[in-house]
């Protein structure tokens, strides 16, 4: 791409050209006005006349640079007459010729070739004209004419012969910068989608030939999303420039690095012998990514996916090892990110049947077949509801009802999850406010994954909800409940996310509590209400010491924190009232009641069935 000092030099060139011009007219004429005032007052006025509309011009010129083509009309223009006027009437002059050449010179360098051309040929008529106006009073003779009239010719001949090589240098400069854009990418440098085929074409030639190894390693930023998100598409542009450094940093130079566009990159590792050589290759780039990177006073950190297709293991053309790698690296992300995967025909079927799911989700959550079911909360002392957890069921076509564990974990962290969260929302919502309607107030929990929490715009939409349900002031009409594991992740970040949505009437639930490895270090930071005590250990408790020391710490916890404590498990009476002698406020689990339909718990709450407890005293 040219620089801007490039496209901008002619321009400067002629207003300094110009200014020169000027500022010599007004010293010049200055000069000869002081020089001819005691002698020819007329003249040193017309001296003066000139240096004040040089000096003006100058000034003009330094005040509006953008008009320094109008300005060189005006004094070209000016040039003209004042040189005619002296060839014309001041016949004795010798050197009256010389001011129309270096006009001539002016006029090609101020306005080109062609404008250049017709100030020639009017400084030509002038002088030819003259000469026969004036007839035997002329001065100037015929050889000197003819002389001055080839000089000026020749001179247009250089300007013509200049200004087509600078043409021409300028065309293919335009040309190399279009074949430039049409093949590496403008903001790292790296060959793109275009050139990518073309080297991987040659690839595949030099592989078969020398029957060596080639590597199609796709790789995808992990977290660069939030990146621009927080910071802006300057910073995120800049942290691509670096990721693509260190990338070429990690491989040879015979190797390609190329950019599909977003955060997607293709290596491409020629002249491979074995599999470990790649294997090499790869771990230095997963180390070299996660580096913290220090952008603008922002130190942010990101990690990679790496899919990989192997030739002539995978023995396909261009496109389908491309295709491989992409699957492959889809596969490494939901396999936990940071990490490359190895295509094979196994992994391609799984990607297929995942592709196949995302598409029957998004018509699934199209047309309507998504529904929240309510599991009951209750209140272990006064066995009374409590409240309730809404929980997605999908009402599939072909396979019936499905549970959250058969499709949630294909949309783990995309977009896709995002919009699903945002439907339980509204759907809690809108259910809410007919509960409210009828007279049935009742507090719903919601879970919401930690990519959907920290997502642009959340706080927004769910403000959006808020008013749109118009819960009282001081109700905590919803509850968001957040993997513990998930919010340790964040713990500045989800503190700030949470303070903003406690202000809509939400509260806050750390779900699975006692999982996490960090959790009385940071439980203090965290402005929840409840805890939720994983079930896992609420579940065994009665035979196992370790899990009956866990939950007694974890109610003890709560208290200490002024917050609520929620077990869930509760599967029968015995768990129920050890829990209950522990200072448990609330419990939940299928011993209480299984998730039902929103019609179904109202219902539930005006004549709750035992299940596996004893009846309510």
């Amino acid at each position: 791409m040219p620089h801007d000092d490039d496209t901008h030099q002619p321009l400067r060139y002629k207003i300094a050209f110009l200014n020169g011009i000027f500022m010599l007219g007004a010293v010049s004429g200055f000069a000869l006005a002081v020089s001819r005032w005691a002698g020819a007052p007329l003249l040193a006025a017309i001296d003066l006349v000139f240096a004040a509309a040089s000096l003006a011009m100058l000034l003009v010129l330094r005040r509006y640079p953008a008009r320094v083509e109008t300005m060189a009309t005006i004094a070209l223009a000016l040039g003209f007459l004042i040189f005619a006027a002296v060839y014309v009437w001041v016949p004795g002059n010798p050197n009256r010729l010389t001011p129309f050449l270096l006009l001539s010179v002016a006029a090609f360098f101020l306005k080109g070739m062609r404008a250049g051309a017709w100030w020639l040929g009017a400084i030509v008529a002038a002088i030819v004209g003259s000469y026969y106006v004036q007839g035997p009073n002329a001065l100037v003779s015929g050889l000197d004419l003819v002389t001055a009239v080839l000089y000026l010719a020749a001179m247009a001949g250089i300007f013509y012969c200049h200004e087509s090589v600078e043409v021409d240098r300028q065309r293919r400069r335009r040309e190399d910068e279009l074949q430039r854009l049409a093949h590496y990418d403008a903001l790292t440098g790296v060959p793109n989608r275009v050139m990518l085929a073309d080297r991987m074409n040659q690839a595949l030639a030099r592989a078969k030939r020398d029957q060596g190894l080639l590597a199609v390693c796709y790789l995808d930023l992990d977290g660069f999303k939030p990146i621009n998100d927080r910071h802006g598409h300057a910073v995120g542009d800049r942290v691509l420039v670096e990721v693509t450094r260190r990338i070429r940093d990690c491989v040879r130079e015979d190797d390609t690095v190329a950019r599909l566009g977003g955060d997607e990159f293709v290596v491409l590792l020629v002249g491979l012998r074995a599999t470990e050589e790649c294997v090499g290759s790869l771990q230095r780039m997963l180390e070299s990514i996660r580096r913290p990177i220090a952008v603008d006073g922002h130190i942010v950190g990101l990690s990679a996916s790496i899919g990989v297709a192997l030739y002539p293991e995978d023995e396909e053309d261009a496109d389908t090892l491309l295709r491989h790698a992409d699957q492959a690296m889809y596969l490494a992300k939901l396999a936990g990110r940071n990490r490359f995967h190895l295509f094979d025909p196994a992994s391609d079927r799984r990607a297929r049947s995942h592709h196949q799911l995302l598409q029957e989700i998004r018509q699934g959550l199209a047309g309507g077949e998504f529904e929240l079911y309510y599991q009951p909360k209750l209140d272990l002392a006064t066995r009374r509801l409590a409240g309730a957890e809404a929980l997605i069921r999908w009402n599939h076509p072909q396979r019936g009802l499905l549970l959250p564990g058969e499709f949630m974990r294909a949309v783990d962290s995309t977009e896709l999850e995002i919009e699903l969260g945002e439907w339980v929302i509204a759907t809690a919502a809108d259910q809410l406010q007919r509960w409210r309607e009828a007279g049935f107030h009742l507090q719903v929990s919601i879970n919401i994954s930690a990519y959907h929490f920290q997502s642009s715009g959340f706080v927004p939409r769910l403000r959006e909800q808020a008013m749109r349900y118009g819960p009282p002031a001081g109700e905590r009409w919803l509850q968001i409940e957040v993997l513990e594991t998930a919010a340790l992740d964040d713990i500045a970040g989800i503190s700030a996310l949470i303070a903003a949505c406690r202000e809509l009437g939400i509260g806050f639930a750390l779900d699975d509590f006692g999982s996490g490895y960090s959790s009385l270090t940071y439980l203090s930071q965290l402005d929840v209400d409840t805890l939720k005590i994983d079930q896992s250990f609420v579940r065994d408790m009665q035979t196992d010491k370790g899990d009956h020391a866990v939950v007694q710490g974890i109610i003890a916890l709560a208290r200490a924190f002024d917050m609520h404590c929620v077990a869930e498990g509760v599967e029968n009476e015995a768990i129920h009232r050890a829990l209950l002698q522990m200072g448990c406020e609330t419990g939940q689990g299928n011993g209480i009641a299984r998730p039902m339909p929103a019609a179904e718990l109202a219902a539930w709450r005006a004549a709750p069935p035992a299940g596996n407890l004893d009846p309510p005293p």
